[in-house]
């Protein structure tokens, strides 16, 4: 289907399908793809999939949300690339927990330019937990464009100069030191990132992980011992740029738009040649996030950090794998 095709010539129902099932590419906590679609009319309603909810590392599902926010602000980038203009509804229904968000057309939209970059982005963007090879901080004005495109969202972000790394490092370390003595969550962890492909269709790959290197920063690559996988190549994340998300409440409404905001700076970076990885381990263990809070004051609660920084020259990530569209997607038809 071209990029430019306007849904004037398409019915709703396949604008939809394909918003949903090129939106699955989107990142989550530890590629659980915990999200279902459901198709009504000219309605795409987004519900979480608590049967693949985290449950030792996330009990509360905030970062199941988190990554609900993410594959539904994938949806709106595909539905612009289309030419469809839509609503967003966000849902906070005690009747039905699970139903996230709507997304309703209204119309056609006036496909642009920026629009088709985030589409690529979308497209050829995937998690590099390698150490970056930056030779120099990323520019202030990168850093602001970045941080600009949480707005919408009501998302703060807070970028960790030199001097502030030691907190994230703190947080790293005390959320390894309290996730490794709990053997529910190492069971859990072991769960999903020893998946091969193409036996599985989600989950972290083997192919995925980053051998043991030396870092100046915290990262999590979840590479027990000599474990094979990506090359590291020759960075040390020097010139890493961590960035942290937070939001003045702690609600499930602040964690869905925390998704949203977390999508928009992985697709702008990856716009413009960054590469990037999620750091939810300093969130996971309260004490960490407090710490992590600390820090990020007066942002509010932090709901996640990202790593930034450059591996043009590395070769290619390898994609993830992803759930078959029928696992995901549920077309109701009209009575």
């Amino acid at each position: 289907m071209s990029e430019m095709q306007q849904p004037a010539s398409l019915p709703a129902g396949d604008v939809l399908y394909e918003a949903a099932r090129v939106a699955c590419l989107a990142p989550s906590i530890e590629n659980s793809q915990p999200w279902r679609w459901r198709i009504r009319g000219n309605t795409l309603e987004l519900y979480a999939d608590r049967s693949r909810q985290l449950t030792a590392t996330d009990p509360q599902g905030r970062l199941m949300i988190v990554s609900c926010g993410a594959v539904l602000h994938h949806a709106t980038v595909v539905l612009a690339v289309l030419g469809a203009a839509a609503t967003v509804e966000r849902i906070d229904d005690p009747a039905d927990p699970d139903l996230l968000a709507r997304l309703t057309l209204t119309g056609p939209h006036q496909v642009t330019a920026e629009d088709m970059r985030l589409h690529h982005a979308l497209r050829t963007r995937c998690t590099d937990r390698r150490p970056f090879l930056g030779v120099r901080p990323l520019p202030d004005e990168v850093i602001d464009l970045l941080r600009h495109t949480t707005e919408p969202f009501e998302v703060s972000t807070h970028a960790f100069d030199p001097s502030q790394v030691g907190f994230l490092a703190l947080a790293a370390r005390l959320a390894a030191t309290v996730e490794q003595r709990d053997a529910g969550y190492q069971d859990e962890i072991a769960t999903w990132t020893t998946r091969h492909v193409p036996a599985t269709r989600d989950g972290v790959p083997v192919t995925a992980a980053v051998p043991k290197v030396t870092r100046t920063g915290p990262a999590r690559n979840f590479a027990p011992g000599a474990m094979p996988g990506l090359a590291p190549g020759p960075g040390d994340d020097r010139y890493t740029t961590c960035l942290a998300f937070a939001t003045a409440q702690d609600t499930r409404a602040d964690w869905l738009r925390t998704g949203e905001a977390v999508s928009a700076v992985l697709l702008t970076a990856t716009t413009i040649g960054l590469a990037s990885s999620a750091m939810s381990d300093v969130v996971e263990v309260p004490g960490a996030r407090t710490v992590l809070r600390g820090a990020v004051a007066p942002a509010g609660y932090p709901q996640l950090t990202v790593r930034l920084g450059v591996n043009e020259s590395a070769p290619a990530v390898p994609p993830p794998p992803r759930r078959p569209c029928d696992e995901v997607i549920e077309v109701i038809a009209a009575s």
